[in-house]
């Protein structure tokens, strides 16, 4: 079995000021300048830890990756409260910043809610060069009340220090709505097999809402562990789409 040598891999970890706070954040990177950066936004309740593996896969790649903490969430990961919903898309915007400090060409990626985070700060950003999408679907404050996704909410609720989890929903679903306006830059959907909070069809849904170019994909991962398990996938997708050339504009 070869063992593959991961020793160039390095993590830096960086403050940036956002919304009167600031995020927390690792910016991975390995020797010689990034072609690309890819931003990632983690999920409701999660933090950065959650999306560390797909962040060193990327940089193992020959990827830039900035992975941070939204304000708010994992309660001592962020540096203050989340004050309104809205602070979500200015936490990735000021992500986005950074890392072009650090790249010049970034794509934004997120999982769950960060995934409809990256929708909405993308289409603020003309500068984002495309956009990864991973387990969120349209239309999520009305399946608030569903017995899976309310269960699965409340019990993560205790974690975020801020606006409610149906709060946050409605402003998610005003970045998804919009989806279509990405293009032409090309976006990514992710879904996962054995996901109990957003299904697959629900994925495939807002991927037939989107515009070209785009692409979709399914993993077979839980709702939590599929940025983990779909780094291969992302890799293969970035590089077809020319993000691992420093020539190329996406």
């Amino acid at each position: 079995m070869r063992i593959r040598d991961l020793t160039h891999v390095r993590i830096d970890v960086v403050d940036v000021p956002s919304s009167g706070g600031s995020l927390h954040g690792l910016y991975y990177h390995a020797d010689g300048p990034p072609a690309t950066c890819v931003v990632i936004c983690h999920g409701y309740s999660s933090s950065k830890h959650n999306v560390d593996p797909l962040a060193f896969a990327l940089a193992a790649d020959g990827f830039a990756a900035f992975a941070f903490d939204f304000q708010g969430h994992k309660l001592g990961c962020s540096s203050r409260p989340l004050r309104a919903a809205l602070d979500l898309r200015q936490n990735a915007i000021d992500a986005v910043a950074y890392a072009r400090t650090r790249s010049s060409r970034v794509v934004l990626a997120g999982h769950s809610m960060g995934a409809a985070t990256a929708i909405g700060a993308a289409l603020e950003l003309p500068e984002v060069a495309g956009v990864i999408v991973m387990c969120t679907g349209l239309e999520r404050n009305r399946a608030f009340n569903s017995s899976a996704m309310l269960s699965g909410l409340q019990n993560r609720a205790a974690y975020v220090d801020g606006p409610s989890a149906e709060e946050l929903t409605k402003a998610m679903d005003g970045f998804t709505v919009q989806v279509a306006a990405l293009a032409p830059r090309p976006t990514l959907f992710i879904a996962a097999t054995k996901d109990a909070l957003v299904a697959p069809s629900a994925v495939r849904e807002l991927y037939d809402r989107a515009a070209e170019p785009k692409s979709f994909e399914q993993v077979e991962a839980t709702h939590t562990d599929c940025a983990e398990r779909a780094r291969f996938v992302v890799a293969r997708w970035l590089r077809a789409r020319g993000f691992s050339d420093s020539q190329s504009n996406g």
